[in-house]
This record gives C-alpha cells, structure tokens and sequence, in this order.
C-alpha cells in the first residue's frame, strides 16, 4: 500500500519534463558469478550514507532471465563486522521498499529541492546493516525486461517524454508463497555475494522488518527462511532472529471485525454515525452472504485444496471485495478521512503530514541513477498490477498466513507487531485481535499479560503488551507509516528487539517468561476525557476467537 496515484504522476512527470532523456547506460559496474551461475551486479553507492567510512552498495541480484531484484545495502554506523543484517520490506502487494528507505527507517530524507538529501539521525543502520529490496519483480527498480516509451507528463497525456520502464510477467508473482519463493533465492546469492562485495560483514544473525501487506510478506517468507536454514545446518548462510511487522494485515477473521469498533471507538474522535456503524456490523456479520461467512467459505477451500482451485481463488478474491467494500469503506466515505491517518481529511489540508514520495523525482536523476547502477526510470512507488493478480488468486485473504505466524511463535521465534493507532487501513483494534487470537503454546500466558507504557527518553509514546517471544505495541499518533510518525519510538522498538530486551523499556533481557505488568486494555485516548476500551473485554469478541 502506497503514495496516492495522483501525487506520484506529479512527481514522477516534473521529473520526466527535466530529464526529457533515456537513462544512460551503466559503467563500471561489478559482477559476482556464483557455484551456479547466477550473476550479482553491483557498484559502491555514495548516495544516501554520507557518514564517514559506512559503506553502500546497490544493484541487481538476477535470480532468472527475467527476473533482477534491485537491492540496495547499508553497511551498520557502529560495527559492520559484528551487527546484524535487517532486511526491511513495503507492502502493497507492489509497494516499493524505496518508500521504507526514505520516509521511515533508511540513512537518509530527500530534502524539499527532490535533488539533495540529509542524514537521518534514527536510521536504523546505526546498529544493524540494512537491506533493502524491490520485490515483487516489476516494482521499481526490479525487471523482468525493459521497454523504451513515451511517458504522459501532462493532466492531458498530449506531451510526453521518453522513457525506459520496467516490465514483468505480473501473473507468474501472484501469491504470497511464490514471492516468498523469490525473497528466498535473493537472500541465498546475496549472502553468497556477500563475502566479496561488503568483505566487513560478517554477521550470520539475521533480522527481517515489513509493513502493511508485510502482514503477509513477514511470516510467510520467515517461516520459509526458518525451514531452508534449519534444513542446511552449519551450510545455512544464515540464522533467523527477529521478525518486526508494522501495522499489517494477516489475517482477514481476526482483524476485519475492527473496522466497525474502530469506526464508532477510535481515540481521535473521527466517528461515523450508528446508522453507519450498523451497516458495517451487519455486513461483518450477516450469515451466508456477509464478510465472514464469506472467509468462512474461503478458508475451508483453502483447506481442502490448499488455494490451487480457480474456484477457490474466486471465492477468496470475492470475500476479500465484500470485506473491503462493505466492511472498510463506508467510514472512509462518510468521514472523508485518509485511510493511512484518520486525522487526515481527504478533500482539504490537513494538519498532518503524511509521506510524500520525495523519492519518485529523486530516483530520475541521472547521475542517482548511475550511482546505483540502473538503467531505468523510477515510474512509482506502487506497482498496481500486482493489487490485481494477487487479488485474483484470492491471495488477501490466505489463512495460511496465521499458521506461519504461530509456527515462528513455537519455534521460539520472536515477533513484535507494532500499530500506529492512527491508522484505520490496518488500524491498531485490529492488530491487537491478531495478537489476542494467535494461537500458539503461550497464547494463554501473552493474553493475560497487562500493558506496560513504551518509554523512550523519559516520553510515553504507546502501549506494549509482551510474554516471552511474542509482542504487540500500540504507539501513539502514528499512521499506517508508523516509523515516519514516530522515528525515536520506532528506533528505540528496534533496537530494543534485534539486543535481546523487553520492547517497553529496554532495561530486560527477553527471557522465556519475561511479561509485561499492567492494565490489561490501552486506554489512553486523544479525545480530553474519553478513554478508549479495549476490544478484548467484548463477549463478542472473545466468542470469535
């Protein structure tokens, strides 16, 4: 999920009417053959990571003929050698990873001339080497093949300007597990690149960051990773540690019935009305033709066939569109607010910043572009034809999400989901019902632990609740975006994670039985006097897990 269309044909066409020219070829970029055959392309980068002596690399890993994954790596501020690598994943399905880097949790901001950039003092390569990947295939910088064009870059679509764009078979990557099939061959040659490319690195830890659709990406691909290293033994190239998921959606049943809650609850005061909210309920709950049973219906074909029907691809994709339209979107057209940030109004300025894709022109410059080693116009953050044929496969709504979840969780893996409480697309009610109704051995001990205040720097940024390996973080006036609201909460949640503390405080090792102490519901609300309750308290609720 990503930038509206709108603001990245803008930024995109400014960047096209300046260039008016096709990308130039690539020099002097370096090519690593690995055992079988398989190419990584790369040059040292000296964009973004302007500290002194930490090094980046970007470039391609080309895991078959028509499939090259852009990647671009930065090595740790503080001990390259010793830190962990973090690989960091935008949703979508099609979001582009450039999103992460520059708005939220990468070396550095584009500043407001789209030309230059800063350093971000919240990185989170201050403690860990950060990688970061454009994948799906097609999203990008990553292609299967190129095609020279005519781009619009007008409202009218009369002037144009030539371009060199990305193109994939968007079909053959239609599902969680075939992209998590990819994610698995990239993380094989880089690491098997590695020891040539960045020599410094050395670290087998390895942690993974996702957000938004990442609901799906995170434990799917990390429970894949768990398995193919585990299988390898002392050949693996590396070890599992940390899965981080922000403000994503994995489960349809769990979470969908938020939006009516959060619709009527949510602590900012942006409520519809009963009529509204009676709607939505209904059409959660209707028997045969209502959101659920539509899951319902969804999940026992899954089970039977294990989502490999046409006919089970359609009855999935068809409860994902009556969850969508009849569940979510009548708060975002009674309200007109954003769905990354309810406090945002869709038809005027509002007072909250949302990110705004400086990258889009950044990434159209020539000598950026040499830099990095492409050969391609950056033509947007979100690849839309991916939303297409993940849908049709029913994808959206995959049950099988939850089961990696819980997998990972009994295999002592840990896992912190975090929620900006701003955001209605996955919005927080919902990650704390994913956290409450996860079912695995310490559900019972994670549900009875009470939430304990996020403090960073002596400032109250949210609320976690935690037991053992597993963790849930409300953070406060954040959006969907969270790291970008919130950069120190988010730094400090990371590297609080990746050193083995409690996520609340840091001042704990994470021990098998650590839990949180507190009350046992998120009650704070930005509305002066009106504390928000809980989902869990709800009979409802309890009855649905």
């Amino acid at each position: 999920m990503a930038h509206t269309a709108l603001k990245t044909l803008i930024l995109l066409s400014t960047a096209v009417a300046v260039l008016a020219q096709l990308p130039a070829s690539v020099q002097d970029q370096n090519s690593i053959t690995l055992d079988d055959g398989r190419t990584v392309r790369f040059k040292e980068s000296n964009l973004c990571e302007t500290t002194e002596g930490v090094k980046s690399y970007a470039g391609y890993v080309d895991i078959a003929d028509d499939k090259h994954i852009f990647f671009w790596f930065f090595e740790s501020r503080n001990d390259p050698t010793n830190d962990p690598i973090t690989l960091w994943l935008n949703g979508g399905p099609g979001a582009d990873s450039m999103g992460g880097l520059f708005d939220e949790i990468g070396p550095c901001k584009i500043n407001e001339d789209y030309a230059t950039t800063e350093l971000n003092p919240n990185s989170w390569n201050n403690v860990s080497n950060l990688l970061f990947l454009s994948q799906p295939v097609g999203v990008g910088f990553s292609y299967g093949s190129k095609l020279d064009i005519e781009l619009p870059i007008d409202e009218t679509g009369t002037i144009t300007a030539p371009a060199r764009i990305s193109v994939a078979d968007y079909a053959s990557v239609n599902s969680t597990e075939i992209a998590g099939d990819d994610a698995w061959n990239v993380m094989k040659m880089f690491y098997a690149a590695l020891p040539e490319m960045a020599p410094e690195v050395k670290s087998k830890t390895f942690h993974m960051a996702t957000q938004s659709y990442g609901g799906h990406w995170g434990p799917t691909f990390f429970n894949r990773f768990r398995k193919e290293t585990q299988a390898m033994e002392d050949n693996a190239p590396f070890q599992v540690g940390a899965l981080m998921i922000v403000n994503g959606l994995t489960d349809f049943r769990l979470q969908y019935p938020s939006f009516p809650k959060f619709a009527m609850h949510n602590t900012h005061g942006v409520h519809v009305n009963g009529i509204i909210s009676a709607y939505m309920e209904f059409s959660l709950i209707m028997e045969s033709y209502g959101c659920l049973a539509l899951v319902d219906v969804c999940e026992q074909l899954w089970d039977l066939t294990n989502g490999t029907t046409i006919y089970g691809a359609n009855r999935c994709q068809a409860a994902a569109e009556v969850c969508r339209n009849t569940v979510e979107m009548p708060f975002l057209a009674y309200t007109k607010r954003h769905n990354y940030d309810v406090r945002n109004s869709t038809v005027e300025p509002g007072e909250y910043h949302l990110p705004d894709a400086r990258y889009t022109p950044y990434l159209n410059i020539p000598e950026v572009q040499q830099a990095l080693g492409v050969d391609l116009n950056y033509t947007r953050g979100t690849n839309s034809e991916y939303l297409g044929s993940f849908g049709y496969t029913g994808d959206f709504v995959n049950p099988k999400l939850l089961k990696d979840l819980e997998e990972l969780l009994d295999s002592q893996v840990r896992v912190s989901l975090w929620y900006g409480d701003a955001d209605w697309v996955c919005n927080w009610f919902g990650g704390e019902m994913l956290a409450l109704g996860t079912n695995y051995t310490n559900a019972e001990e994670f549900g009875a632990a009470g939430y304990a205040p996020l403090m960073v720097d002596n400032t109250h940024y949210g609320d976690t609740r935690e037991f053992g390996n597993f963790a849930f973080t409300r953070i406060f006036d954040a959006g969907h975006a969270m790291p970008f609201y919130q950069p120190e909460a988010a730094f400090a949640m990371f590297n609080r994670v990746i050193n083995g503390k409690d996520t609340a405080t840091g001042e704990h090792d994470l021990i098998h039985d650590y839990t949180t102490i507190g009350p046992s519901e998120s009650t704070y609300s930005q509305m002066k006097g009106k504390p928000k309750r809980s989902l869990q308290g709800s009979a409802k609720f309890r009855n649905r897990l």
